[in-house]
């Protein structure tokens, strides 16, 4: 992969077609893992890993302000989220406690 800079904002052209990626497509189901393959060469994880690397790189956010802020939100939400399920050990609910892990 050939990592080019844009004149303009000094984003590669990688992290371009990214961004532009995001900006059409919204919305994350099977059908964006597919055009994410297809697009991309590459899995859909390594994709968001990429994608989450770079919305927190100056050049993005001065790139295309907007759509990096709502995927700043929406990673800060998931990760939020996650970080407040509590799982229950299976022994615990005919004990009447929970533990969480």
């Amino acid at each position: 992969m050939t990592v080019t800079t844009s004149p303009t904002d000094g984003l590669p052209e990688f992290a371009e077609r990214v961004l532009a990626f995001e900006h059409e497509r919204a919305r994350h189901d099977r059908t964006k893992e597919a055009e994410i393959r297809v697009a991309f060469d590459m899995s859909p994880a390594r994709y968001y890993q990429v994608l989450n690397r770079l919305i927190d790189t100056p050049a993005a956010l001065a790139s295309d302000p907007q759509l990096v802020n709502r995927l700043q939100r929406l990673r800060t939400a998931r990760t939020s989220a996650r970080a407040a399920r509590s799982f229950v050990a299976p022994d615990a609910e005919r004990d009447g406690r929970e533990e969480e892990r």
